[in-house]
């Protein structure tokens, strides 16, 4: 897998040629999410698709320097691959925190973008609410480690500790009250029907006019099982701000 240079360095899947879409995954994931998940296949011919790992993950640093993990830092990460591959441009899909990471690229980089597709992710509020109060580390390895223990199995104290630093960035969110919309770049979000995510991800749609897709998944399944017409949806939005390429239809 290629790296960034410098620090920090992200390592990357990348196949195809054309247009830049980079895919930025969820926590405790990697870029080869996107390959098993069906989405590089059904891109990479028309694209040139970019998966990275995010910080923390899979082969890209773990350093336990918290600065590093912050939003505005993240985007810079990202837009370092760009310039790297010579584009000036990208489409972008992120998911779960990898939404996040998508509008520190929003935020941050507006003009780097072609479009975005923010999936599961609490526009408004960031991390949810338990009866507990806001979810906490402990609490979401707990639950990852009940319900999908394939992604928690493998991780060393090393591993941990990078991904809690991602994790309380996450949960600075709803303290930094950002002016997230309207913004000029073209938006897609996307949810499961079952997503907890889903009602705020549909207020936002509703009060500024977004598009939103609506799969059948929950949270975690959206993602590793999508409708094949989730998939189709987000690839004719991308189409559609390209203007002239081939329609295609996942079967």
């Amino acid at each position: 897998m290629p790296t960034t240079s410098g620090t920090p360095q992200l390592s990357y899947i990348a196949e195809g040629k054309g247009s830049l879409v980079i895919m930025l995954h969820g926590l405790l994931m990697d870029g080869k999410s996107w390959r098993n998940n069906g989405f590089i296949s059904l891109f990479s011919p028309f694209f040139h698709v970019v998966c990275p790992d995010l910080l923390g993950h899979g082969k890209s640093d773990k350093q336990p320097v918290p600065e590093l993990y912050t939003q505005q830092n993240q985007a810079l990460s990202i837009v370092k691959i760009m310039d790297e591959l010579g584009y000036e441009k990208a489409h972008v899909i992120g998911y779960s925190s990898g939404a996040w990471a998508a509008l520190g690229l929003l935020n941050h980089h507006p003009k780097r973008l072609h479009s975005v597709v923010l999936g599961g992710w609490d526009l408004k509020n960031g991390l949810p609410e338990t009866p507990e109060g806001k979810l906490s580390f402990d609490m979401f390895m707990s639950y990852a480690a009940s319900t999908a223990p394939e992604l928690t199995s493998g991780l060393s104290l090393n591993d941990k500790e990078s991904i809690r630093l991602f994790f309380n960035e996450l949960g600075k969110y709803s303290d930094k009250k950002e002016a997230l919309f309207p913004y000029q770049t073209p938006i897609l979000l996307w949810a499961g029907a079952s997503d907890p995510y889903n009602s705020a991800m549909g207020d936002i749609a509703q009060q500024y006019g977004l598009s939103m897709i609506l799969g059948k998944g929950d949270h975690l399944s959206e993602f590793n099982n999508p409708d094949k017409a989730s998939i189709n949806e987000i690839f004719r939005f991308f189409e559609m701000q390209e203007g002239s390429m081939t329609s295609v239809t996942c079967s």
